[in-house]
C-alpha cells in the first residue's frame, strides 16, 4: 500500500497524527509540522499592515505622465487573495489538529476496514490470481494517484520558484519589499495546500476499489458483502465528519484562486509590470485548481454510482452479467441499504456541484472587470 501521500500530507502538516514509528521525535513530527505551519500563516499577517499603510512605494511606481496604470481593484484583489491563503491554509490545519483523537480513530477504522477487505479479496479470489496479485494491498487508482503526485511536486517547485524569481531577485521598480512579500508568500502556502485534495483522493480511490471488488465477487454471498459494505459505509461517514468542513473551505479556496487568476490574466494586458511568464502561471494555475475540483467531484459522483450498482445486485441476488451470487432466504428481513455520499453540512460533494461552481467563478469574474473598467472610467476623467 503506497503511503507517499500521507508522509507528504505529514510533512505538510495536513496529517497531524503519528506515524507508527518506535522514535517518540518522529511520531510528533507531523504535530511540530501541523503547529509550524499555522505559526507561520499567522506571521503572513503582519504583513498586511504595512501594505494597507503603503502610499506611494507601489501605487507612485506605476504611474506614467500623471496617469494611474493600476486600478484599486486590482490591490484589492491582491489583498484579498493574500488573506484567503492565510486563512485556508490555517483553517484546514488547525482545524485537523484539533480533531487530531477523531483522525486517529478514523485512521485506525480505515486500517481495519484495509484488513477485512485484503481477508475477502483472498476469499473470493481465486489461488492463481492472489499469486499473481498479492493480498488487496494496492488499488487501481494507485498509479494514477503517483503520477498525478508527481506532477504536483514539479508544478509546484516550478511555479513557487518562478514566482519568487520573478519578485524578489527581479523585483518591479519602485515596489517595496514588503509588497513584494504580500504577492509572494501566501501564493506560495495557496501552492502548498493542493496537497490536501490529493489526501482526501487517497481514501476515496481505496473507497472505489472496495466497491469494484464487492460488484465483481459474483461468487460470495450477499451477506458477506453487505457486512463489508456495512463497514466501508461507516468508514466514510467518519470521513466525512473529520474532514467534511475543511473540504468545504478548501473547494471554497479553491474556487477563488480559479477566479483570481483568471482576472490576473484577464487584466494583464493592461497591467505595467505584467509579465508572459506570469501570464502562463496564471492560466496554469487555473487549469490545475480546475482539475483539483473535478477530481475530487468525480471521485464524489463515482462514490454514490458504484454504491447504487452495488445495492441493485444485491437487491436482485445477482452479481455483473447475471451469475448467480446468493440470495437470501427471508427477503421480508432484507436490511435497507442506502448509497454511499460525501455529505457535508453545506453541499454534496459530486459532479451536480461543477455547474454552481462555474456559474459563481463567471459572476465574481464579471463582477472583478466591471470594477476595473469603473476604475479606469474614474482615472481617465482625472
Amino acid at each position: 500500500m503506497c503511503t507517499n501521500v500521507l508522509r507528504v500530507s505529514q510533512i505538510l502538516g495536513y496529517f497531524p497524527i503519528p506515524n507508527g514509528s518506535r522514535r517518540k521525535i518522529v511520531n510528533f513530527l507531523p504535530i511540530v509540522s501541523t503547529l509550524a505551519f499555522c505559526i507561520f500563516g499567522v506571521g503572513n499577517i503582519f504583513i498586511f499592515v504595512p501594505f494597507l499603510c503603503e502610499e506611494q512605494s507601489i501605487k507612485g511606481a506605476t504611474t506614467r505622465g500623471g496617469r494611474q496604470l493600476v486600478s484599486s481593484t486590482f490591490y484589492s484583489t491582491i489583498l484579498i487573495k493574500g488573506a484567503v491563503h492565510i486563512f485556508a491554509v490555517i483553517f484546514v490545519r488547525f482545524t485537523l489538529f484539533l480533531r487530531r483523537e477523531e483522525l486517529s480513530q478514523f485512521y485506525r477504522e480505515f486500517i481495519s476496514l484495509l484488513e477485512t477487505f485484503s481477508t475477502f479479496s483472498l476469499k473470493t479470489n481465486s489461488p492463481e490470481k492472489v499469486a499473481e496479485t498479492g493480498p488487496a494491498r494496492r488499488n487501481r487508482y494507485e498509479i494514477r494517484l503517483r503520477l498525478e503526485l508527481i506532477l504536483l511536486y514539479l508544478s509546484c517547485i516550478a511555479f513557487i520558484a518562478d514566482m519568487w524569481e520573478g519578485y524578489l531577485v527581479n523585483p518591479v521598480k519602485g515596489a517595496s519589499l514588503i509588497s513584494s512579500l504580500m504577492i509572494v508568500l501566501p501564493p506560495t502556502l495557496g501552492y502548498i495546500q493542493a496537497i490536501f485534495p490529493f489526501l482526501l483522493t487517497y481514501f476515496l480511490n481505496w473507497y472505489l476499489e472496495i466497491l469494484c471488488e464487492l460488484r465483481a465477487s459474483n461468487f460470495t454471498v450477499v451477506d458477506a458483502r453487505i457486512q463489508l459494505y456495512y463497514r466501508l459505509s461507516a468508514n466514510v461517514s467518519s470521513f466525512v465528519r473529520v474532514f467534511g468542513t475543511c473540504i468545504v473551505i478548501d473547494v471554497a479556496h479553491s474556487v477563488m484562486r480559479i477566479v483570481f487568476c483568471a482576472y490576473f490574466v484577464a487584466t494583464s494586458p493592461t497591467t505595467p509590470f505584467a509579465t508572459v511568464r506570469g501570464t502562463i502561471s496564471d492560466v496554469f494555475t487555473v487549469l490545475a485548481y480546475c482539475y483539483l475540483l473535478f477530481t475530487i467531484c468525480t471521485k464524489g459522483s463515482q462514490l454514490e454510482g458504484k454504491s447504487g450498482d452495488f445495492i441493485k445486485t444485491c437487491d436482485h441476488g445477482f452479481g455483473e452479467g447475471g451469475a448467480f451470487c446468493g440470495a437470501y432466504l427471508l427477503k421480508p428481513y432484507r436490511p435497507q441499504l442506502a448509497k454511499i455520499s460525501l455529505d457535508t453540512d453545506y453541499f454534496r460533494v459530486n459532479l451536480g456541484l461543477i455547474t454552481p461552481i462555474v456559474g459563481t467563478v463567471m459572476t465574481n469574474l464579471i463582477v472583478l472587470m466591471q470594477f476595473q473598467n469603473g476604475d479606469r472610467a474614474v482615472v481617465n476623467a482625472k
